[in-house]
């Protein structure tokens, strides 16, 4: 239940807190069954929080049990998002981000290779701004594109664990 919680409280704070109600970012669900990988469709913020208690219940158990499974969403078009493949490669990235003066920004593991950070902005940024940010700090470029990401506080659908918060904004 305590994890419903977190997840239903992250995802409000990104929509309310980070995009300020101006973008209704999408979400999905990723999954292995007898080995494949299972994608959802997309679905809106709006169409499947909304009707979600604080709690992750639901009358409607569809929508509950969509939101159970729910662990990838959409970049927001303020937000670039530094995939690091390479756990060592952090404590250079937060050196750089302090020199930079970023201080709005996340850290997070899924307990696998490497880490995610994601910096926020006051503004949208377009995908060459993006890319040059990601190149900059050396993270994955395919982020500066429309993709999706693993969804904090929620387990990751290769691992199986939980992404975590290792530093707050």
């Amino acid at each position: 239940m305590q994890d419903l919680i977190k997840k239903k409280s992250w995802v409000d704070k990104l929509y309310y807190l980070v995009g300020k109600q101006n973008f209704d970012f999408r979400l999905n669900c990723i999954f292995k069954k007898d080995g494949e990988v299972i994608s959802s469709k997309y679905q809106k913020y709006s169409e499947c929080i909304f009707p979600i208690d604080f709690d992750g219940s639901c009358e409607d158990k569809k929508i509950e049990w969509f939101f159970k499974g729910l662990n990838n969403r959409e970049i927001f078009p303020n937000e670039v998002q530094l995939d690091l493949e390479e756990a060592d490669k952090l404590k250079d990235v937060l050196k750089k981000l302090k020199k930079d003066k970023i201080k709005n920004f996340t850290i997070w593991t899924t307990h696998s290779r490497g880490n995610h950070i994601s910096i926020f902005f006051n503004k949208n940024l377009d995908s060459e701004e993006k890319l040059f940010i990601i190149k900059r700090y050396g993270g994955d470029t395919q982020k500066a594109g429309n993709t999706m990401i693993a969804l904090e506080h929620s387990p990751h659908w290769k691992s199986g664990k939980e992404k975590e918060e290792i530093n707050g904004i």
